[in-house]
């Protein structure tokens, strides 16, 4: 789906993810040493998701989680 909705709007995947996280009011750290994909990570701003593609993004979760959760996190290596 991610890749369809990249090729619709002549994004990338990675931009396309990154956008529909700034759509949603998410806090982003898009991190790179490669300057073409910082100067990818800086083109977000020039285009918008439809709210058709942000609700079918959105519908990809199943709630599971492949981290800890930062709610709960109480790990502290020694």
């Amino acid at each position: 789906m991610l890749v369809d909705i990249a090729e619709r709007v002549g994004r990338t995947t990675a931009q396309v993810t990154l956008r529909w996280h700034i759509q949603r009011g998410d806090i982003v750290f898009p991190k790179s040493v490669t300057r073409s994909r910082i100067e990818e990570n800086f083109s977000l701003f020039d285009f918008e998701l439809s709210d058709q593609d942000v609700a079918a993004i959105s519908g990809l979760n199943k709630d599971e989680r492949t981290g800890p959760n930062p709610d709960t996190f109480d790990y502290v290596p020694e």
